[in-house]
């Protein structure tokens, strides 16, 4: 009896097994429950079809295990539970260029490179820079049109304390940044900017609403409308001219991180949510007099700019002004036909704003303005 049992259980086993081993191929042709997609850049393998060259040479097969490999059932779910298992047992974030901080912190390797001067440039290459950018702001000015640059915050510069030790030894000894010696050489020459990073900073203490979540990257949905709220007022002063006015109607508080302020998270693809605190988020409108002109103003910016632009700010209160996304694409035209900058005359371009502002967080700073005042300055060069 005791044999029987025995034999019994082991069949059980491997039928159970077999059977485990068929639910992803059944999920992946009858698809009896729905996935979750995974967040980010996900790029599938193409299906290549059959020829005898590609199945004698392999690729073939190479190619197409690749496809299916992408296909099987539940392959998201297996992700998310491997990525788990490293956040929870090692620590450790799957995502690209994650980095796990004390207290859960999350931050991307560039920002923290950024904070402590990893990825510094040399003063040489900051000094060549900012003569070329000095030139382009005299000629732009020459024509009516106001140049800034404007420093966005960091996460890695804001959240310094929460950035592990080990990237902290690396940190650059003579404590120089990007960003400071940027600073100090637009100060030197009289190069016009604005500096969110520190008055983010100086806010840091008093501020009744988180400016960065805490698995976010970007400044948070109230530092964006603090920072919107500013930068009209600014341009309102640089053209001594009206603006609108951003009339806040409520803050609420709400436990659960919206999709801007949970990023990271996102793009970590585990299977619960990473543990966060409330966060504010602010409802607003704006109050506009239409027979006023509207000063049109051009961002040639990095990602830090797309809360406003999706907020309507370009199209209702900038003129129709565009967005210069990493001075590669043009929004909002490439939302139906992708438009590159390369493509356009620029200084024509440029000349028809009343502001350009080159917006940049400091983790990008290590490649300001993205192209932008090399490509202006040659095209001066070349009149």
């Amino acid at each position: 009896m005791k044999e029987k049992i025995i034999q019994i259980t082991k069949y059980a086993l491997f039928i159970g097994i077999v059977l485990m081993l068929c639910v992803p191929a059944l999920q992946q042709y009858f698809k009896f429950r729905e996935e979750r997609p995974l967040n980010g850049a996900i790029t599938e393998p193409q299906f290549t079809p059959f020829s005898w060259d590609g199945w004698h040479s392999g690729d073939f097969q190479k190619t197409n295990a690749a496809n299916l490999n992408t296909k099987f059932g539940f392959r998201s779910e297996f992700i998310r539970l491997n990525n788990e298992r490293h956040y929870w047992l090692f620590n450790r974030a799957k995502a690209n260029e994650v980095v796990v901080g004390k207290e859960s912190y999350l931050y991307e390797e560039n920002y923290i490179k950024a904070a402590g001067g990893i990825d510094f440039i040399g003063e040489n290459a900051i000094e060549e820079k900012s003569e070329k950018l000095k030139f382009i702001q005299e000629r732009l000015k020459e024509k009516g049109t106001d140049l800034y640059v404007l420093f966005a915050p960091g996460k890695g510069s804001y959240c310094n304390e929460y950035i592990p030790e080990k990237w902290k030894n690396q940190f650059n000894k003579q404590n120089r940044t990007n960003y400071k010696s940027y600073r100090k050489a637009f100060d030197r020459k009289g190069i016009n900017y604005i500096d969110f990073n520190a008055w983010f900073l100086e806010m840091k203490a008093t501020t009744p609403y988180p400016l960065f979540g805490k698995a976010g990257i970007h400044w948070s949905k109230y530092g964006e409308f603090l920072a919107a709220d500013s930068l009209l007022q600014k341009i309102g002063e640089i053209r001594n001219a009206p603006m609108p006015d951003l009339v806040l109607d409520q803050i609420t508080k709400e436990e659960k991180n919206r999709s801007g302020d949970y990023d990271i998270g996102e793009g970590m693809n585990l299977l619960f949510e990473l543990p966060t605190f409330p966060m504010g988020y602010p409802q607003f409108h704006w109050d506009w007099d239409t027979s006023q002109k509207q000063q049109i103003v051009t961002f040639i910016a990095d990602s830090y700019f797309w809360g406003m632009f999706n907020y309507g700010f370009s199209r209702d209160l900038f003129g129709d002004g565009e967005f210069w996304y990493y001075n590669k694409l043009i929004y909002p035209d490439s939302y139906i036909t992708p438009l590159e900058v390369s493509t356009i005359n620029i200084k024509e371009k440029a000349e028809e704003n009343d502001v350009i502002i080159l917006l940049s967080t400091d983790a990008n700073l290590y490649k300001f303005a993205f192209g932008f005042i090399e490509e202006l300055y040659e095209a001066y060069l070349d009149e």
